[in-house]
């Protein structure tokens, strides 16, 4: 590592937006507070500073001294680094090639495990200077920002923060010259570079059609009041009159199920419910089959339907007058006695009230009852399907699409309205230090939760800014497939990708034993949602039997995966840890070999090397690779978002072949870029697809051949 290397650390006002903090560049009435650096290699170090904006300085220090001391800098080290280099930029200063974030190689260096990343905390478990946050926070919670604190304090907590990012820094570098941990400079490496890809993608942000956008909330508010009226006349229909709220876990359970708890306590400790000391979830108990009902059985009882009648004592008001003894009433009114004041008694009839779905593992337990919650709904679905419960399935698909709509709404709808500024631009934030493997997390708003495909109304308010421009997208195809069979080396996976093998045809004739040929439509699109469940650990519990049938083959068809599987297991009870071929590594401390033969936390151990191969390494090395182009290229069009395992690019009217050209040499040529930094040989090729259109949503396929 050069030994040019500057340690800074900015100070910015603070605006609200909603409830949300926003200390943005791009909110125009946001100010660069001061900056605080210090010249590595210097002993003592010396802090030096510049101030631009602040209360007690009627003329702010000249830029000239920062600019110096970037200038001088090979590298840049800061804690969060995104945010200091973004304010850099806007300000219209130059910074190093190279950046390099503490933060985000703490995050490296826990290795899949989850650990506060801040600043302060950071300090104070590597036992260095201290993050002087008492300075400042009285202040900020009365309102007062750097702006307005007294300059001297500014100082004093900024110079802090300085002496603190280079010591954590110090001591990183030490463990990266360790044989164990050095793989991971190269991932750093590669997250520094995908860095400069965010600053560039948050720095161009995403042109906002707010009219469109209003249109879309109507549309699904309509829905959302249409759902809520179709399942309140379900709930009447299977509960009788009983009062039931859809948003509460109890309730929902009741409807569910058809059971209720009868005691929470007892209920809690025959299943297990509740975390133990180190604040992690406890493990469902251990029962067959005959165990799990009878204790079912045990812990709740039949819910019955109801048929309301009129409470006489209180007139059906919930209420009553009481009187003193001296005759006068009481000021407030009482709750009734008679109906616990809801002003109807409701009496049981002898009908099971519910849809009678039953849990299928001690899994499914929760102190509400048993599980309601999305994943648990999807199982359920399909257990509904299989004893042909058409309520129970059309109650649990409108219970999907109703929680659906709820978070398109309120996350993505007026989300979007609500982060997008003047300009008609939305700059996100990316986040690549909150997902135990390594892929993108974003907010204001999340983009990295949009559901995949065409049909996702919010995408039609997502526009091209140029007139006559375009908003095309390019992504690749079965990446995750792919990589396991990368990381496997299985036979099968190989040949099927070789020969474009229509894996979810396949997943469907399993389930339904039928051959491939007969599979219809909407059979092969039900089987897309558990086609590669067993990648990443997936058993089926709770799923119907016939699906149940398909995770049973699965390993019979992919044999080489199993061993892989097998392989990792071994791998993390020998070195307590697995590593990607990136160097990346994901640590697994006191795993232990079940009973079953499984290791310990077997789903993330399959998981996490695929889903991070995929979408922290090969998917940045695409966006990083797409960068370098545009740049080299000296394009109009901006790169704008990366999605799951796609790059969206807002094109402007003359460069649709150049960016096509561009996005396929940067995709397809993951595998050079792997050969070059890694040191990896893939044995599969990466396919892309693209398509263009006047929005996000309305698009055409695009030839990339």
């Amino acid at each position: 590592m050069s030994s040019n290397v500057l340690f800074l650390d900015l100070e910015t006002t603070v605006k609200k937006i909603g409830d949300k903090t926003d200390n943005s560049p791009k909110n125009p009435e946001n100010k660069l507070v001061s900056g605080y650096w210090a010249k590595g290699g210097i002993t003592p170090l010396k802090v030096e500073y510049s101030v631009f904006f602040h209360n007690e300085c009627d003329v702010p220090n000249s830029r000239h001294d920062m600019q110096e001391a970037l200038d001088w800098a090979d590298v840049l080290v800061c804690h969060n680094a995104k945010f200091d280099a973004f304010w850099l930029l806007e300000m219209g200063f130059r910074i190093p090639d190279r950046i390099y974030c503490t933060m985000v190689m703490e995050y490296l260096l826990a290795r899949g495990q989850r650990t506060e990343l801040s600043l302060k905390a950071t300090a104070e478990r590597r036992d260095v200077t201290r993050k002087k946050s008492d300075l400042v926070d009285e202040l900020f919670k009365s309102g007062t920002g750097f702006e307005a604190m007294p300059l001297a304090t500014v100082h004093e907590y900024a110079e802090a923060d300085v002496i603190a990012c280079a010591e954590i820094y110090s001591q990183q570098q030490a463990e990266l010259a360790t044989e164990e941990l050095s793989s991971l400079v190269k991932v750093m490496d590669l997250t520094m570079d995908m860095l400069e890809f965010l600053l560039e993608i948050e720095g161009n942000g995403i042109k906002i059609d707010l009219d469109t956008l209003d249109e879309v909330g109507l549309l699904y508010q309509t829905e959302k009041d249409q759902l809520e009226k179709r399942l309140d006349e379900i709930v009447v229909e299977v509960m009788g009159d009983t009062p039931i709220n859809l948003n509460s876990g109890i309730d929902m359970s009741r409807v569910v199920y058809s059971r209720q708890v009868k005691d929470r306590e007892e209920h809690r400790q025959a299943w297990n419910i509740g975390v133990d000391r180190r604040g992690k979830p406890l493990y469902p108990p251990r029962l067959n089959a005959s165990q799990f009902s009878r204790r079912v059985r045990e812990t709740t009882q039949k819910v019955y339907r109801t048929v309301a009648h009129h409470c006489v004592e209180c007139d059906g008001k919930g209420k009553i007058q009481k009187i003193k003894k001296d005759g006068k009433p009481y000021k407030q009114l009482t709750k009734c006695p008679v109906c616990h004041g809801e002003g109807a008694l409701y009496v049981p009839t002898s009908r099971v009230a519910g849809l009678k779905l039953n849990p299928t593992s001690p899994a499914d337990a929760s102190i509400n009852g048993f599980k309601t919650d999305k994943i648990t709904v999807k199982k359920l679905i399909q257990q509904a399907k299989f004893k042909d419960n058409l309520i129970a399935v059309e109650f649990l698909e409108k219970t999907s699409r109703l929680n659906a709509i709820s978070t398109y709404l309120d996350s993505f709808v007026k989300g979007i309205r609500l982060w997008t500024r003047p300009s008609g631009l939305l700059h996100s934030s990316f986040n690549q230090t909150v997902t135990a493997t390594g892929r993108l997390s974003s907010t204001n708003p999340n983009f990295q939760n949009l559901p995949k495909g065409n049909k996702f109304e919010v995408r039609k308010a997502i526009v091209s800014r140029f007139p006559n421009g375009s908003v095309g997208e390019w992504d690749f195809s079965g990446l995750e497939f792919r990589v396991a069979g990368e990381l496997s080396r299985d036979p099968q996976i190989i040949d099927d990708v070789l020969n474009g093998k229509d894996v979810h045809s396949q997943t469907a004739a399993i389930i339904h034993q039928i051959e491939p040929e007969k599979v219809t439509k909407d059979q092969r699109s039900a089987a897309k949602s558990v086609t590669f469940s067993p990648l990443y650990g997936g058993m089926g519990a709770g799923m119907a039997e016939h699906v149940q049938t398909y995770f049973k083959e699965y390993f019979n068809v992919y044999k080489g995966l199993k061993r892989w599987h097998t392989e990792l297991g071994d791998q993390v009870l020998r070195r307590g840890f697995v590593q990607t071929p990136s160097g990346r590594q994901f640590a697994f401390p006191g795993a232990k070999r079940t009973r079953s033969g499984r290791v310990t936390n077997h789903t993330q151990l399959v998981n996490f090397p695929v889903q991070s191969f995929a979408t922290a390494d090969q998917v940045p090395l695409a966006c990083v690779r797409a960068l370098r182009e545009f740049r080299k290229l000296k394009l109009k069009s901006k790169l704008v978002l990366t999605v799951h395992d796609s790059i969206v690019v807002d094109i402007h009217p003359d460069e649709l072949d150049a960016v096509n050209q561009a996005l396929k040499w940067a995709m397809t040529g993951v595998t050079d870029e792997m050969k070059e930094r890694f040191n990896y040989e893939a044995v599969l090729p990466l396919d892309i697809e693209g398509s263009v259109g006047v929005n996000w949503m309305d698009q055409h396929e695009l030839s990339v051949d």
